[in-house]
């Protein structure tokens, strides 16, 4: 191992170490999306297959994020959300070291690199590894892909070649939104290669050879269950102005994320228009010395967008386009930043150089703080502090329920008592409601809710709640109430 090589892994190990002590207090953060991973993988180590608590096949989203919680957690004799603890700081550090890789493949300064793995560090990308959440998976894949077909693009071996076949085919099966980036690669290859045709066409296919070995075990798993695959159905709902305006915020945010940011912003780009002249000979002069990597980043940069906008209008109208959804991007434009940076510091313009860095810096810092801050001491989503310290969930965890609880708060039963809740009547359905009542009398049921679970304003309030039972019945807690039985009118 070289001396640069050493380093390399060591900021790795440095920016693990960090989000571990962000993460340690309160966990990983959980979303909806992260209850059913983690009920997949709990299903999975059961032997019950890739399928949720009532036994159907969970396809809406790919199986390997689960499936590697799974692993971790046998492998460490651990439960899953250790487990996905484990796996997110293993993560990381795999994505930062890949990352500062792509560079000394791109033969950027070793010194550089170095500047360019923390401010990786201090990125928005950082976030998506605070979460329970497959994102981060698909990023070390997707980095992955770029390395070998970097390799492959400047040495030529077939090995290369395959091993970014089957990167690709495992962040497809990561996350289904990998295709817009295979896509790039297949377009690389048949269009932009400097091969000859039949070469480029011959390339292709077997690249299309080893993807699809990747993927079909997937497929063909599917077939013994009846859901249609993938999981998804066509339906147009065109995309609303609004979440095109949301991406180009998410991309400001990115960089102008804080008042000191846009402050600096001002002064940096004051410099960088007095020296235009040399930066678009440098720029041009990057282009040409990594023609192909700055050729594939760019299709990533335009292609990837215009799949998430297809997506929305015609599957998933439901999809933010939020930093979770765009950062795959950020460290490729990084990774365009830092080739730029090459130039100025091959031909001593290192204030330039000083000045960029010192930018990205500052702004990354001033952004990322606040939110690894509140994470480290509030916790997110359903594992936030709130929640671990709720008054209700302690009641709850002292209690046998061998019956069904209706409740506004079904994740935090799944998530802190792994209790199956179900969803209370909505607030006009008071049929279902009676029935309910029916059901708490004979003893056969409890009502929890949640005073603090905003989300859920079509379901039974809490006020009709009290009202229709009495008070005798109801267990008032600091954050909300647990209703045993209940007499009826």
């Amino acid at each position: 191992m070289t001396s640069s090589t050493f380093k390399f892994h060591g900021l790795a190990i440095f920016g693990a170490a960090i989000l571990f002590l962000v993460i340690s207090p309160y966990k990983l953060a959980f979303s909806p999306d992260s209850i059913v991973y983690m009920e997949v993988a709990e299903n999975l180590i059961s032997g019950n297959g890739i399928t949720n608590n009532e036994g159907n096949l969970v396809n809406h989203w790919p199986p390997l994020f689960p499936l590697f919680i799974s692993f971790v957690a046998l492998l460490f004799n651990t439960d899953v959300l250790n487990a996905g603890l484990i796996l997110q700081i293993f993560l990381f550090y795999l994505f930062l070291l890949v990352n500062m890789k792509i560079l000394l493949q791109l033969k950027v300064n070793y010194r550089l690199i170095l500047l360019f793995g923390l401010c990786l560090i201090l990125s928005q990308v950082t976030i998506n590894f605070l979460n329970f959440l497959s994102e981060g998976l698909f990023l070390v894949f997707l980095s992955f892909s770029f390395y070998f077909f970097l390799r492959w693009d400047q040495a030529g071996k077939s090995l290369n070649f395959y091993l970014c076949a089957i990167a690709c085919g495992l962040f497809f099966l990561t996350r289904y939104a990998g295709i817009a980036f295979l896509g790039c690669y297949l377009i690389f290859i048949l269009f932009l290669d400097r091969g000859k045709v039949v070469q480029r066409l011959k390339n292709l296919l077997k690249f299309l050879l080893n993807f699809a070995l990747v993927i079909s075990p997937w497929f063909i798993y599917q077939v013994f269950f009846d859901t249609p695959p993938g999981g998804r159905k066509i339906a147009i709902h065109l995309i609303p102005f609004a979440k095109i305006q949301d991406m180009f915020i998410t991309f400001g945010y990115w960089f102008l994320g804080s008042k000191l940011a846009i402050v600096l912003f001002g002064g940096v780009l004051i410099i960088y228009i007095l020296r235009l002249k040399l930066i678009r000979f440098y720029a041009l002069k990057t282009f040409k010395t990594n023609r192909s990597a700055v050729s594939l980043i760019l299709l990533f940069l335009f292609l990837y967008p215009l799949f998430l906008i297809v997506s929305i209008s015609f599957f998933d109208s439901w999809t933010p386009m939020t930093n979770r959804m765009l950062s795959p991007l950020l460290g490729f434009i990084l990774i365009l930043f830092f080739l730029f940076f090459q130039n100025f510091w091959e031909n001593r313009n290192i204030k330039l150089v000083f000045v960029g860095i010192a930018f990205l810096f500052l702004s990354f810092c001033s952004s990322l703080f606040p939110v690894v801050n509140n994470h480290y001491l509030y916790g997110g989503g359903y594992a936030k502090k709130m929640w671990v310290d709720s008054e209700v969930i302690s009641f709850l965890k002292e209690q046998s329920f061998n019956n069904p609880v209706y409740s506004n708060g079904i994740e935090l039963g799944k998530l802190h008592l792994r209790k199956d809740f179900k969803l209370l009547p909505g607030k006009n359905d008071r049929l279902k409601l009676n029935n309910l009542k029916e059901k708490i009398c004979e003893g056969e049921a409890y009502i929890v809710f949640f005073n603090k679970v905003n989300w859920r304003n079509y379901l039974v309030n809490a006020e009709t709640l009290v009202k229709t039972f009495k008070k005798d019945d109801i267990i008032c807690l600091e954050d909300g109430f647990v209703i045993k039985r209940i007499i009826a009118e």
